[in-house]
């Protein structure tokens, strides 16, 4: 049993100093200088979004960037509220915007999110595409900050979201939670082993896109985003980039409660299942440290235990607080030791979320 467990904190040790080289690459990224700015293509898919598309779009209408160089489509995925009719009066006299609609034929792995968003893609004129959603909200640079990392062998480039905090311990956690995940993606990547990214901000060249024929061919996921890094890296002929920057990352809200906490998580778990070996043995060493954690004094000895613990929370300092330095968030890692046990329960529950069942509903459709 000791063995196991010291094992299992050592390679989660090993691991996320491996990450902690990989940010170094990430936040030293070369930046590209252009002589005409590419052809961009932002692309919000929204379903049932009445109280977000708005703040939404508010948001795009001050992106900085030649209006004849973007275009932003606007694809309405059959809601039933009134998130349409926000899109025309929000984007009327924008002749920047363009809206699209689904309908409710189904083509192979075509469907939910991913067809509306191959809608986009099929009717843009961009170079290249870059991905939000309707509840999230970016910066005037985001668009020429995203471009800026394109060269000629750059296929993908992911970047950071951040939960708007409310006030809240909850939401400050779910912020906590969603930068130390996204330190682990952006390592990653700087290391050239990509294990996530948000789809909620993600850009890609729609040329490598339809090189891999599209959502049509990417088997389908819950979780499009990572099937769309997975692919483009299966093709080992492009790079994936995850800079970090100061203030690099757009603004989304956090779950309201802890049924919206469960959905999402069990989504993204349900996503992410089809990992490399790294995310697995990541995985692996993660629950087993968390375990410990809730239940290593029964066992170990006080000595052991408490060294343990202080390696699993190091190492989790070690990877995410440089990323809050560099991206200038300052506020939220103060309540680092109660993420901690935030982290370890629900990672402990995951796995059983889908002992309630196998099927994701996912904006009021199961998959």
């Amino acid at each position: 049993m000791i063995v196991i467990v010291i094992t299992g904190f050592t390679v989660y040790l090993i691991i996320h100093l491996w990450f902690f080289s990989g940010y170094f690459k990430s936040s030293k990224l070369k930046k590209t200088e252009y002589s005409e700015f590419p052809l961009v293509s932002v692309i919000v898919a929204a379903r049932n979004e009445e109280s977000n598309i708005g703040r939404c779009i508010n948001s795009l209408k001050t992106v900085r960037y030649p209006d004849s160089r973007i275009e932003i489509i606007l694809v309405n995925d059959r809601s039933t509220d009134n998130t349409l009719s926000i899109m025309k009066s929000l984007s009327d006299g924008d002749h920047r915007f363009r809206i699209l609609e689904t309908d409710t034929s189904i083509t192979g792995n075509l469907k939910g999110k991913p067809k509306a968003i191959d809608i986009g893609i099929k009717n843009s004129n961009g170079d290249i595409i870059i991905m939000t959603d309707a509840d999230c909200t970016v910066r005037e640079s985001w668009v020429q900050d995203t471009v800026n990392y394109y060269d000629e062998k750059t296929a993908m480039v992911a970047g950071f979201t951040k939960i708007r905090d409310d006030g809240s311990i909850f939401s400050k956690l779910q912020a906590m939670d969603w930068i130390y995940l996204q330190s682990i993606a952006s390592g990653s990547s700087g290391i050239n082993r990509h294990l996530s990214c948000i789809g909620n901000n993600l850009s890609f060249r729609k040329s490598v896109y339809f090189e891999l024929g599209g959502f049509e061919n990417i088997k389908f996921s819950i979780t499009e985003d990572l099937a769309t890094m997975k692919a483009i890296s299966k093709l080992n002929k492009y790079d994936i980039k995850y800079p970090v920057y100061e203030n690099g990352y757009i603004e989304t809200d956090g779950c309201k409660n802890l049924s919206e906490l469960y959905k999402q998580k069990k989504r993204w778990f349900k996503g992410g299942t089809d990992l490399s070996f790294l995310g697995y043995l990541l995985g692996f060493s993660m629950y087993i440290t968390n375990f410990v954690f809730i239940s290593g004094f029964l066992y170990l000895s006080l000595q052991i235990y408490l060294t343990l613990i202080s390696v699993k929370i190091l190492s989790d300092f070690i990877l995410s607080f440089p990323f809050y330095r560099k991206l200038r968030i300052k506020e939220i890692y103060r309540i680092f030791p109660i993420f901690e046990i935030y982290f370890m329960l629900y990672g402990l529950l995951l796995p059983f979320t889908f002992l309630f069942g196998l099927k994701v509903n996912w904006k009021g459709r199961h998959f």
